[in-house]
């Protein structure tokens, strides 16, 4: 069972001085404009301005979230009511931190972020999953146990299982195995997959920057430990000390989300704002005798299309002015007469976590429709308006 930090040394929290901070984040500046394998490993601090409590916090902390889970209950006792927690981790909106993060991964900066979050922000915000290892697993990511497909969920697809079975079936006909889902609890092996990328990028890492870990769990925090062993730079941003402390090259106590808003300042990179990313899927297929088709909506990986994405609540289907049906759970299949000529509309309804409102897809007529399309939605929570596009980057302002 895991614990807090035992030594009260290790708990407490230290922030520089801001003349200190300015020489430690021009340095981290200067080394990654030189740096030619950059990549950055994060713990749960990166999450705490989002509203998600970390773990090994102490009691005294000064994060608005309060003490670290393990913390309370060594302590038997519960947490504040004056905590500043997101009490649904769907409803999470990414940080500055995931955004930057985000961004330096665009520009072919970062070559790999390394990650004990299971909360699924960093796939949320927007970070491209071949750059990502998520060592600790996904929330919102299940898997075959036959085949190993991989579906992601607009929702919880763990449900606290010792066996991981969430109930569901694989998609495909010739397979149907049980779902599992992707968390990694305390004493299981981690991931091969992502724990051999991690390995592979500490291995060619010259800069390694660790953003709100504890460095307290293998091995997982072995991944940091290489680069410095290897002799390259290592750069721990947390406010308590870690275990690497007196390996690190550079120790930088200050919120991860005031470590990256200034990096990005001295790195001239405008941080962007965030944008929830759908990508939908439309197909159509004809009977063999032509009189009826049958159509599928389904939701897709913004990244990866070859990924199952669970987007909808429900989809309500009208034709003219009438409302022929209203699906409620996947798959997302509704049968119309090839011939008919009346106008099409297809009312999207999504789970809601960032209040989206519905999106409408109108048709002509059935006639109109491809026999396949594939387009992104994207949707600014501030705003409050969806952008229909074929283009993975043309994001709303």
């Amino acid at each position: 069972m895991a614990h807090g930090l035992s030594d009260a040394e290790m708990k407490k929290e230290y922030f520089d001085a801001q003349d200190k901070l300015d020489d430690k984040l021009d340095k981290l500046a200067k080394w990654i404009k030189e740096s030619k394998h950059f990549i950055i490993f994060t713990g749960a601090g990166v999450s705490t301005s989002t509203g998600i409590p970390d773990f090994r916090s102490a009691m005294d902390t000064v994060l608005p979230t309060g003490p670290g889970a393990w913390e309370l209950r060594d302590n038997k006792t519960a947490r504040s009511k004056k905590a500043v927690v997101v009490h649904d981790m769907q409803k999470a909106i990414p940080s500055l931190t995931h955004m930057a993060l985000v961004e330096l991964q665009r520009r072919g900066i970062l070559k790999c972020l390394v990650s004990q979050n299971c909360d699924g922000l960093h796939l949320r915000s927007g970070m491209n999953p071949t750059c990502l290892a998520e060592l600790h697993g996904n929330m919102n990511l299940e898997k075959c146990s036959n085949c190993g497909a991989k579906y992601l969920r607009d929702y919880d697809a763990a449900i606290g299982l010792l066996n991981h079975l969430t109930g569901r079936k694989c998609d495909k006909p010739e397979c149907r195995g049980p779902l599992k889902d992707s968390i990694i609890n305390f004493g299981e092996n981690l991931p091969a997959e992502e724990l051999d990328k991690a390995f592979t990028h500490a291995q060619n890492a010259d800069l390694c920057l660790v953003l709100g870990s504890s460095l307290t769990v293998t091995p997982a925090a072995d991944i940091p430990r290489t680069v410095a062993e290897r002799k390259k730079k290592l750069v721990i941003g947390n406010l308590q000390r870690t275990p690497l402390y007196s390996m690190a090259t550079l120790n930088v106590h200050a919120f991860s989300d005031t470590i990256m808003q200034g990096l990005m300042e001295r790195l001239d990179i405008p941080i962007p704002p965030w944008i929830v990313r759908r990508r939908v899927r439309v197909t159509q297929e004809k009977s063999s005798n032509d009189s009826n088709c049958e159509i599928l909506i389904e939701g897709r990986d913004p990244d990866n299309t070859d990924i199952p994405f669970s987007l909808f609540k429900s989809i309500q289907v009208n034709r003219g002015e009438k409302a022929i049906e209203k699906i409620t759970k996947e798959p997302f299949i509704f049968g119309i007469a090839s011939n008919n000529s009346e106008p099409l509309n297809i009312h999207l309804e999504f789970f809601g976590h960032y209040n989206e409102i519905p999106f409408d897809l109108n048709y002509a007529n059935v006639d109109s429709m491809p026999q396949q399309e594939e387009f992104y939605l994207f949707y600014n929570p501030m705003i409050g308006q969806w952008r229909k596009t074929t283009k993975s980057d043309d994001f709303p302002l």
